[in-house]
């Protein structure tokens, strides 16, 4: 029963059977003494922020059969920080790495811990809308993305070709600029190419830039490693994998061939120590 305040928080928009049909809040906090508990916040609470405080309340739900009261405990938020956990200075958070390393995972996670400091950068592309898409693409012809890069609009775009079809992607300045408008952090999931052409439209001092490799001494296990993850996730057929390893071959090599574009290189052997590293970082920058 000590007050605390919100570490991070999500909101459950599908309760599971026994927690109503309504969305609720659920954060994690950090106590007075020192400890964190996760738990539900109150439906009548202020709405919640990083750093908010919150206290306890606790109500009975109901009676045992042994006179053993069954109760709930929820936290009500009373204070929202005034000072953001970003002072954004104009900076773009890139997590780049090759397919199957864990980007958009990771960066689901840091959207979701920053949920009110943070926003992810629409791409724009020519491909073809697929089933299971989980990236904020805006499909575009061919015709209305050359137009874009041609006027300006498009700051940074790249060309990937397979053995299917050809695939332009890139992203704007206005939706970046929107993001800082709105003193929330832009988040890119990017390869090599965008990431360098970001640099060359913002500056190099406006990247955060955090490479993540698979776990593996040499190239031969990294790639063992990414093979697994591409097989286990089931999108992809096995000749799209092997078109995949291709292209990680040379995200691989970017590394080192582009040491100059990366702040930071992770190995994500462990997901939840890879996400909570960068988390740091993004914060140490604020």
């Amino acid at each position: 029963m000590q007050s605390g305040t919100i570490v991070s928080f999500t909101t459950v928009r599908h309760p599971p059977t026994g927690f109503g049909t309504e969305p609720y809040a659920v954060a994690l906090i950090a106590l007075q003494n020192g400890e964190k508990v996760l738990a539900q916040l109150t439906r009548n609470s202020v709405a919640p922020t990083i750093g908010a405080t919150v206290i306890p309340h606790m109500r009975k739900i109901r009676t045992m059969q042994n006179g053993l009261f069954v109760n709930d405990l929820k936290y009500e938020v009373v204070a929202k920080k005034t000072e953001p956990i970003f002072t954004v200075t104009s900076y773009v958070l890139a997590v780049s790495g090759p397919s199957g390393v864990g980007k958009t995972t990771i960066a689901r996670a840091l959207l979701s811990l920053f949920t009110s400091y943070a926003e992810q950068v629409p791409i724009y592309t020519t491909r073809t809308v697929k089933k299971g898409d989980t990236e904020p693409y805006v499909h575009v012809t061919e015709d209305r993305f050359a137009s874009m890069v041609k006027s300006g609009e498009i700051i940074s775009h790249t060309q990937m070709l397979s053995a299917s079809e050809s695939r332009r992607y890139g992203y704007r300045r206005k939706d970046i600029e929107a993001i800082w408008a709105k003193q929330k952090l832009p988040i890119v999931v990017t390869e090599i190419h965008l990431l360098s052409g970001l640099v060359k439209a913002l500056g190099r001092r406006a990247i955060l830039s955090c490479g993540l490799l698979p776990p593996g001494r040499s190239r031969r296990t990294k790639l063992s490693a990414l093979l697994h993850r591409l097989r286990s996730r089931g999108r992809d057929s096995e000749e799209q994998i092997e078109e995949r390893l291709k292209i990680a071959v040379k995200d691989l090599q970017a590394f080192d061939d582009h040491a100059h574009l990366f702040d930071h290189l992770l190995i994500n052997d462990r997901l939840e120590t890879c996400i909570e590293t960068i988390r740091e970082i993004a914060v140490a920058k604020r």
